[in-house]
């Protein structure tokens, strides 16, 4: 029996009251999303404010809404397929893993699905899929290792159980730039400033490739596209960029505890770092509650 754990993460269905609107958190199992993904959520987006961000858990919150006409687009692009366990379908995966990972990722996320019981799993509760390729630093509370010894049913019992199965967890630095997959493919890893885009940003990216990545490092991968292409939309794949390592909380006008505006503050900030700054973080409340999710 699984012990039902209260929390206060927002969903599609259950949205977070913010000072911007209304806020809802998208879970996308692996950090995959497909073209159509990409424009449900766009459209999802200007029923809101316009805003999009990138969780630290591959998710997409979308911010400013009024209310939850958002459901029946996401719905239309395939990221609502189970209103009942929508908040816990939490997978981490690499954005360079392969195919194997893939196949896990849709396995687990089934499997999660399938399951009446996992319905009742915190919000909070993070599983992860690893093949080497590296989460960056972001520890889960059950991992998969491929080839390893634990099997999809075992991560759910485990789960089930509230007994962790921590993996390993790579450089916390995530790449940008043009790499190699395990199956030869060629991608391209980029990063929005302060992890916000817009609806045409990701209308943009859905015109360019038929799927996109998102890691923990707030970070879009896509495949068979040139960098410039991604540079025109406005994202940076140079790892030297002071946009790299420098994040902000939602800041004035999104949150009721802030009492600056940090994001213009980190925005200022970013022509001035240089290549091996260490990461820096604008919190708009003494409590630092904004922290990038």
């Amino acid at each position: 029996m699984v012990a039902v754990q209260q929390d206060r993460c927002p969903g599609v269905l259950r949205l977070h009251e913010a000072a911007d609107g209304l806020l809802a958190r998208v879970r996308l199992p692996g950090g995959r999303i497909d073209a159509r993904g990409l424009r449900a959520v766009a459209d999802a987006a200007r029923l809101g404010n316009g805003i999009v961000e990138l969780t630290s858990r591959a998710s997409l919150q979308i911010r400013g809404l009024a209310d939850e006409a958002l459901v029946a687009r996401l719905t239309a692009g395939g990221l609502l397929p189970s209103p009942s366990h929508e908040r816990v379908r939490n997978i981490l995966a690499s954005p360079f893993a392969g195919a194997s990972v893939d196949a896990l990722v849709a396995g687990l996320d089934r499997a999660l699905r399938a399951d009446p019981e996992m319905a009742g799993l915190s919000g909070r509760l993070l599983f992860a899929v690893e093949d080497g390729t590296g989460l960056h630093g972001r520890a889960a509370d059950v991992t998969i290792t491929v080839d390893g010894p634990v099997d999809v049913a075992q991560a759910l019992e485990a789960a089930r159980q509230g007994r962790r199965i921590p993996g390993p967890i790579a450089p916390a630095r995530p790449r940008l730039g043009a790499s190699a997959l395990p199956d030869g493919r060629r991608a391209v890893t980029a990063m929005p400033p302060l992890a916000r885009l817009s609806p045409e940003q990701l209308e943009g990216l859905a015109a360019l490739t038929p799927e996109v990545r998102i890691g923990v490092g707030r970070t879009v991968t896509a495949f068979a596209v040139e960098p410039a292409a991604l540079r025109a939309l406005g994202l940076v794949d140079d790892p030297d960029s002071g946009w790299f390592g420098l994040t902000a909380c939602a800041g004035l006008g999104a949150c009721a505890r802030a009492q600056r505006d940090v994001r213009d503050q980190a925005a200022r900030r970013a022509p001035r770092r240089r290549a091996g700054d260490p990461p820096e973080h604008y919190a708009a409340c003494p409590r630092n509650c904004g922290a990038p999710a």
